[in-house]
């Protein structure tokens, strides 16, 4: 909105590397099939949310942890080139990497492996002041249960002031059980897609989900849908905004940059429905590239 600033925005996770790796198919269990390399870049759902956010000119402070090794120096590498600060070092590992499976439809499967972005501490947080935020990202991979990290993480974010919006995608691994009640209150948005929807909701019914978790979080609630849109629940309605018609090349980084378009078009003070708009636009962008990227 033109003469008035946007909102404050945090963006708070992990980078990690990417091995991007093209297969026909997915193997079956005990098979050996080809693949072919197509990159090895820096992702990580904070760091690919940042990227766009980047793309997109919308100012931000990302956290994400850097450790000492050959990914730890290609994540530092990538930071700085984008203009952002190591907010956190910590030599006690490397960062982890993912095996990118993506076959001929550009869908992906992931093989991660963890590294220094599962090891949360209090130090780390002392000095970035929670209260600056009018939005923070967070992911659901930093709250898996048995994990410490997850507990540092909600001790940072219980500083926050109220009506800060916490935007929280659950990722594949979702919630952990021991963090899910007190996350979905603390005015957070959900953003997932059906299939993260249906695992945390139990129901194969997506629309009922989110009315179910709408009533939890009083929030809204986003549910991206692929080629049939995005549902945005709210106490008031129930809309589906249409989806972009692109050819997708890889669908890698899609709900990072969904993610992205829709805080973007929040802090810049966009309606709802018109957030929903721009994520679809920005996740049609991204996917007709290799990589989390807008070209």
């Amino acid at each position: 909105m033109e003469g008035k600033e946007s909102k404050r925005i945090l963006v708070l996770g992990s980078a990690v590397i990417d091995v991007i790796i093209d297969i026909e198919r997915l193997p079956k269990a005990g098979e050996d099939i080809p693949g072919i390399q197509k990159g090895m870049i820096v992702g990580g759902c904070a760091f690919n949310v940042s990227k766009i956010l980047d793309g997109l000119h919308m100012p931000h402070d990302l956290c994400v942890p850097v450790g000492r090794g050959m990914y730890a120096n290609r994540i530092r590498q990538a930071l700085r080139q984008g203009g952002h600060d190591v907010l956190i070092e910590d030599d006690r590992c490397d960062n982890g990497y993912s095996l990118s499976l993506v076959e001929k439809d550009g869908e992906r499967t992931f093989i991660s492996i963890d590294g220094i972005e599962t090891k949360w501490q209090d130090a780390w947080l002392v000095n970035l002041d929670a209260t600056r935020y009018d939005y923070v990202y967070a992911s659901g991979y930093g709250f898996q249960d048995g994990n410490t990290s997850g507990d540092v993480i909600m001790r940072f974010l219980h500083r926050k002031k109220p009506d800060c919006r916490l935007v929280l995608d659950p990722g594949p691994r979702l919630l952990g059980k021991q963090f899910e009640k007190d996350l979905l209150q603390m005015g957070t948005i959900l953003e997932m897609n059906q299939a993260e929807a249906r695992a945390m909701g139990q129901s194969e019914d997506v629309h009922q989900v989110a009315k179910n978790f709408q009533k939890r979080t009083g929030q809204p609630v986003i549910v991206t849908m692929g080629k049939a849109g995005t549902l945005c629940c709210t106490s008031d309605s129930e809309e589906i905004v249409p989806a972009v018609t692109v050819k997708a090349i890889d669908t890698i980084g899609t709900g990072d940059s969904h993610t992205a378009g829709f805080l973007a078009a929040l802090a810049q003070g966009k309606t709802l429905l018109e957030a929903c708009a721009e994520a679809n636009r920005i996740a049609a962008c991204v996917v007709q590239h290799v990589g989390c990227s807008l070209q």
